[in-house]
């Protein structure tokens, strides 16, 4: 463990609570973060933003958001429920009460493309832009449809390395995003 500390690596032992590729001083300081959102959610209520990069299974949480929706009178059961995205154009800091159905999502990125805020689509990135964030979702549950033109089905990961491992699988869903010209 000291050798580990010493190198700035995630002790064995530690990486249990959540699986990051992240140095040890980048990963303790998410463990701040993800340990504040719990405990502000524990102790304020429903937040009105969700942090997806936050849960350690992210899946549980977008399946809950099926579950919930299924049980409302009137509604398809979950086997016929699926989540629609839907980009918002505002802010964290602007979102002040919960979504009616679904959650509001933060804490997405996208690798080699970029999200045009003013045409509300993907475009291709800026010269040596890599990563860029994605803007806030409402990951919305609506009853299964065809798939519309016009959109990518963009892959979601758990984290960078996308072939996972043994028992830990790194697809977690994919998102509609439309494209752009």
């Amino acid at each position: 463990m000291l050798g580990s500390l010493l190198n700035n690596v995630v002790p064995k032992a530690w990486s249990q609570s959540y699986y990051s590729v992240k140095a040890l001083s980048n990963w303790n300081n998410e463990l701040k973060e993800r340990y504040a959102f719990f405990e502000l959610w524990a102790q304020k209520g429903q937040p009105f933003v969700y942090h997806i990069s936050y849960f350690t299974y992210p899946t549980g949480f977008t399946t809950s958001l099926l579950q919930k929706f299924s049980r409302k009178a009137g509604s398809p059961s979950i086997d016929r429920l699926e989540l629609d995205f839907l980009t918002q154009n505002k802010t964290v800091a602007d979102i002040s009460e919960v979504v009616k159905d679904g959650a509001f999502i933060t804490g997405l990125y996208l690798e080699g493309a970029k999200w045009n805020l003013e045409k509300m689509c993907l475009m291709e990135p800026e010269v040596m832009e890599l990563i860029c964030p994605m803007p806030v979702i409402h990951f919305k549950p609506i009853p299964m449809r065809k798939k519309l033109p016009g959109f990518y089905l963009c892959p979601c990961y758990y984290y960078p390395i996308r072939q996972g491992g043994v028992g830990r699988d790194s697809f977690m869903l994919n998102i509609d995003l439309r494209t752009g010209d």
